[in-house]
């Protein structure tokens, strides 16, 4: 999926929390946002998936306006995610009940996403026992087994250990197939080299760097990036 912001801004209590002119996500790739607290990234994804609107300005998606099968193939993991009260794989699977795929969907898209974490002793346990890199786990496999054309990740890896935080790695990098489009928020500048096709930094609720991730990470030409980077 192509995603184009044109113009966009959004703006609380008369104050522009995020100011793009033009941007522009293109399919197989996978973007990886950075900059401090404050600076716009959450508000940022939670406009592209829906969750917020814009003030002013416009979004496309494939070149169309967000509508309810635009919406189909958008998911996204909250950096706090809620889990139901239920166990561990109906946690997993609830998106896939929602979405009415098959019994046999279903099951081949669980067995294919649970290998990647060692998780059997989780699957019947409720989520109120889980602690938060094992809900962030199950979150990240939540999302991921939907295969949207869009995946929204919003610091999937800030409760796991560096094990852990590996393989959720692989699996991200493992989505990027079959013209997939994935947007990452993180802190996690040695992630954003790992996993970016492309990285944009954001201050202020603006683009201050964007490009190949080798560009912007090792040889940027804002001043603040070169700063945050000690380069």
């Amino acid at each position: 999926m192509n995603i184009k912001l044109i113009k966009a801004f959004k703006e609380y209590n008369e104050t522009k929390v995020l100011d793009i002119d033009e941007l522009q996500f293109e399919e197989n790739n996978i973007y990886v946002i950075l900059g401090s607290n404050g600076s716009g990234k959450s508000t940022l994804i939670n406009i592209i998936s829906g969750l917020n609107k814009l003030s002013g300005g416009k979004i496309l998606y494939d070149d169309k306006i967000l509508n309810n099968e635009i919406r189909k193939e958008i998911s996204i993991m909250v950096q706090k995610p809620y889990l139901f009260n239920t166990t561990s794989k109906e946690n997993i699977l609830k998106g896939l009940k929602f979405r009415n795929f098959n019994e046999l969907e279903i099951n081949n898209a669980f067995e294919k996403y649970k290998s990647y974490f060692n998780i059997d002793n989780l699957l019947n346990k409720k989520s109120k026992w889980l602690s938060g890199g094992e809900r962030a786990k199950i979150a990240l496999l939540r999302t991921a087994v939907l295969e949207t054309e869009l995946t929204i990740l919003d610091e999937p890896t800030a409760s796991m250990d560096i094990e852990s935080s590996m393989i959720a790695e692989k699996l991200i990098l493992d989505m990027k197939h079959k013209k997939k489009t994935i947007i990452i928020v993180t802190h996690d500048v040695n992630q954003a080299m790992r996993v970016a096709d492309c990285v944009i930094f954001m201050d202020k609720g603006k683009i201050i760097e964007m490009g190949n991730k080798n560009k912007v990470l090792k040889n940027p030409e804002n001043r603040l990036v070169k700063q945050i980077l000690n380069i």
